[in-house]
């Protein structure tokens, strides 16, 4: 437009490479009269056709094919859009110049058919980005939800498992205590008898409410731990003294081996390791005293950076499929099943009490037959 307003002449080379070089078609007029250039660049649509459709644009901006500027120098329509033939698109612009001679007319068009796929083929991309995003988010956000209420489903079944099996536990001895006061009643020649049965039964039934609440308060991280540096051959002296009487009354032996060198100090709870090991040496003494051994080995090494500490027993064993489940609250295998005084919370207060130290309880076969645990401190 600058150039045919300031210029008289074109010449086909300048068209031409305007052309090629912008996707243009450029028809220009001198009094109805079109300039002699048959164009370089080649349309989807025929030029003629396209020319038709920008003076059919132009005319309803009141810009005819006869127009002429009269009260100024130029008409000019707005930019414009047409279509071609074959889905191909155009943006458009007819200018009219007054000269001295009449009027000079440009109508310049160009093809945007490339410009528009290309930006339709990049906004259908992004638009594919958004919705994978999204469908990407959505797996993901669900895989996060289920992950995080996993621990909830367990924590809530285990809850169940726990309060069932409490239950089933705390019927027994109250159905005992019950059944003996109505025979008490009845049968009052057997009173001392009777009464001697209640009491056991009220002694389990509160057995079995302090393992409870000893087990609800460590997992509850209530327990006051109160880690420092002890001698661990002195605590399992303590217990050797402790349990041997007991050993011995049920015609079983107690041995206690500690290395030639001295143990070095452990960093631990010493009333919670002495707890640990009390329960470890109770069920070592249900279990396997009634064997044909009756023998039971507490065993210390040092195994640096560790020291051991070992409560090893010849009695049943376990089996390896239940050793994963013994540490569970009231689990206890079938062969262990008579036993009323024991309700399968030892070994689950022990695994806790171990855990909130940071020190590990774990199992293995002993050789020979029987089961060792052993507390690595």
């Amino acid at each position: 437009m600058s150039q045919l307003q300031g210029s008289l002449r074109f010449t086909d080379l300048f068209l031409a490479q305007m052309e090629e070089k912008n996707q243009l078609i450029i028809h220009i007029e001198e009094n109805n009269t079109p300039l002699f250039f048959p164009g370089s660049y080649r349309p989807d649509t025929k030029r003629e056709a396209l020319l038709s459709y920008a003076e059919k644009a132009a005319d309803k901006e009141g810009i005819f094919t006869d127009s002429y500027p009269i009260s100024s120098n130029m008409l000019q329509t707005s930019i414009f859009q047409i279509h071609g033939d074959r889905r191909d698109v155009y943006l458009g612009n007819v200018l009219v110049l007054q000269t001295p001679t009449g009027y000079k007319k440009l109508t310049l068009l160009q093809d945007i058919t490339d410009s528009r796929k290309k930006s339709l083929e990049t906004g259908y991309f992004y638009l594919f980005i958004d919705l994978l995003g999204i469908l990407l988010l959505f797996l993901s956000g669900r895989w996060f939800v289920r992950r995080s209420l996993r621990p909830l489903e367990e924590t809530y079944q285990k809850q169940q498992d726990f309060v069932a099996a409490a239950s089933h536990e705390l019927r027994s001895p109250i159905a005992v205590i019950q059944m003996t006061a109505d025979a008490v009643s009845s049968h009052s020649a057997e009173d001392t008898r009777l009464l001697s049965v209640i009491k056991s039964e009220c002694r389990r039934g509160s057995a079995l409410i302090k393992n409870l609440l000893l087990l609800a308060s460590a997992e509850q991280r209530e327990w006051a731990v109160r880690k420092r540096k002890f001698e661990i051959d002195d605590l399992l002296l303590s217990l050797l003294e402790l349990y041997e009487p007991l050993c011995l009354s049920k015609n079983g032996t107690l041995q206690l081996r500690l290395p030639e060198e001295p143990l070095l100090p452990v960093s631990a709870d010493p009333e919670l390791c002495l707890q640990i090991l009390t329960i470890l040496l109770d069920n070592a003494i249900t279990y396997s005293l009634t064997r044909p051994s009756r023998k039971i080995l507490l065993r210390a090494e040092h195994c640096h950076p560790h020291t051991l500490v070992y409560v090893v027993d010849h009695g049943p064993g376990i089996p390896d499929e239940e050793k994963e489940f013994i540490f569970e609250r009231f689990y206890k295998s079938d062969k262990s099943r008579n036993k009323k005084d024991h309700f399968g919370l030892g070994l689950s207060i022990a695994i806790t009490l171990a855990k909130i130290q940071g020190i590990k309880l774990g199992v293995q076969d002993t050789d020979g037959g029987g089961s060792t645990f052993y507390l690595e401190l």
